[in-house]
């Protein structure tokens, strides 16, 4: 009767070791979930962003979108906001390609003047 226990207790602990090495469970992280992920960069007098998936460069973004001529974000903070937003999208499978109203719902500068 003892071997049995000994033997269904080391069952139980192997396949919970065995389970948590081919899971993706990692305690007291705040890993996310979603292989994309943006970065802000400089771009002359300012700011620009890229949206990754995984190491994979899916959108780099140098200008303020719509925008004529070639602005960058006046700040990294307006350029990861966008970017965010931007990621937000295509999770939600939407295209990426953002509108002058969302801009302005982000509260870019450029777009508080019209």
């Amino acid at each position: 009767m003892k071997r049995i226990l000994v033997a269904y207790t080391l069952i139980a602990v192997v396949t919970g070791l065995l389970f948590l090495r081919f899971t993706d469970f990692s305690y007291g992280t705040t890993k996310s979930k979603t292989p994309l992920h943006s970065e802000i960069f400089e771009v002359g007098d300012g700011y620009g962003y890229q949206i990754l998936l995984e190491d994979k460069v899916l959108i780099r973004q140098e200008y303020i979108p719509i925008l004529e001529g070639n602005r960058p974000f006046a700040t990294a903070k307006n350029a990861d906001r966008t970017a965010n937003k931007v990621i937000t999208k295509i999770l939600k499978k939407e295209s990426p390609i953002l509108t002058i109203s969302e801009l302005k719902e982000l509260q870019i500068p450029e777009f508080n003047l019209y």
